[in-house]
């Protein structure tokens, strides 16, 4: 793989990572992570090596909001656990 195409590959991932977070609404509570940095970077990786990137910008192209990432999204269980931390941290308020 050359380098510039490496590269695109890169930034189109981390682009659907980013808007997937924004989509399940869970952005902010990976933000409030105490190792949030090594969060991201794990879970990057994860979707980096997904081959699904095609699937996935037709999902996030969806207007509904979604509850759950699609079943093929690597990161999956990290976004229901983000997802569950958000609603409990909700309902004691």
């Amino acid at each position: 793989m050359r380098l510039p195409r490496f590269f695109a590959r890169i930034a189109r991932h981390a682009d659907l990572f980013e808007r997937m977070t924004e989509k399940l609404n869970v952005d902010g509570q990976m933000n409030l992570l105490p190792n949030a940095a090594s969060v991201k970077k794990r879970a990057a990786n994860r979707c980096l090596g997904c081959s699904k990137a095609e699937e996935c910008t037709a999902w996030l192209a969806l207007p509904v909001t979604r509850q759950e990432a699609p079943d093929y999204c690597r990161n999956q269980g990290l976004f229901a656990r983000l997802k569950n931390t958000r609603d409990v941290e909700r309902t004691h308020l």
